[in-house]
C-alpha cells in the first residue's frame, strides 16, 4: 500500500493507524501545492489528502472511509469496535463527529479565505472558530473521562483521528490545557512509538 500525505493534515491519522497495524507500506509526504499537480490529481481528483493506494491499484480517499476500512481489513490489530453490528455503527458515529463536526469547525481558522473576502476580518473569524470548537471539545472531554481511549476505552482508529485534532488545538489561546482528560490522552499518544515514527516521517515535531 502507499499513503499520500502532507504535513499537518488529517492524513497523519491514517499514517499512525498503518504503523499500529504493522503491515508494510510506503508513504509519500508531499509539499504544500504538490496535491494540485497533475500527477496527484490523477490519483485523487479532489486534490485532498489522505489517499491510500492499495496493492491492486485501487485508491481510497477520505480518512472517514480509510480508517474503518483498515480496521476491518486488519481485524487482528484490534483497532475497530467490538464485534457487534451496533459496535460498527458506534465507531461510524464517532468518526462522523470527529470528521464532520470537530474537523469542520477548524476550517474558518485554517482557511478563512473560503468564508470571507475581507482579510481585515480574518482575525475575528479565526478567533470565533475556537468559540465554536469549545463545546465540541467539552463533549470529547466528557466522553473520554478517566478512560485511556475515546471508543469504549479500547484503542481504535478513532484515537488516531482525535490525536491530530488535539494537535490543531495548539492554535487556541490556551491550547488543550483546559481539558485535563484530553491533555492526558495527547500526552500518552506523544510517547507512543508508532506515533513518534509517523511524526518523524511526516516531518512534524513530536510535541506541538
Amino acid at each position: 500500500m502507499k499513503l499520500f500525505s502532507m504535513p499537518g493534515t488529517c492524513a497523519l491519522s491514517v499514517h499512525i493507524v498503518l504503523e499500529w497495524i504493522g503491515v508494510p507500506f510506503d508513504v509519500e509526504v508531499m509539499n504544500r501545492g504538490d496535491n494540485r499537480l497533475p500527477a496527484y490529481l490523477a490519483i485523487n481528483p479532489s486534490g485532498q489528502v489522505p489517499a491510500l493506494q492499495l496493492d491492486d491499484g485501487t485508491v481510497l480517499t477520505e480518512a472517514a472511509a480509510i480508517l474503518p476500512f483498515l480496521a476491518e481489513r486488519y481485524t487482528e490489530a484490534g483497532l475497530g469496535s467490538d464485534d457487534s453490528a451496533l459496535g460498527r455503527y458506534r465507531l461510524a458515529q464517532l468518526l462522523s463527529f470527529l470528521t464532520g463536526e470537530v474537523h469542520v469547525a477548524f476550517k474558518p481558522f485554517f482557511m478563512p479565505q473560503r468564508f470571507l473576502a475581507d482579510e481585515a476580518q480574518f482575525a475575528a473569524l479565526k478567533a470565533n472558530a475556537f468559540v465554536v470548537l469549545a463545546p465540541l471539545l467539552a463533549t470529547l472531554e466528557t466522553r473520554l473521562g478517566a478512560g485511556s481511549f475515546i471508543l469504549d476505552n479500547r484503542r481504535s482508529v478513532a484515537d488516531a483521528y482525535l490525536y491530530i485534532l488535539l494537535r490543531w488545538v495548539d492554535n487556541a489561546p490556551d491550547g488543550v490545557s483546559p481539558y485535563p482528560a484530553l491533555s492526558r490522552f495527547r500526552a500518552r499518544m506523544e510517547i507512543d512509538p508508532s506515533v513518534v515514527r509517523a511524526l518523524a516521517q511526516q516531518r512534524m515535531p513530536s510535541v506541538g
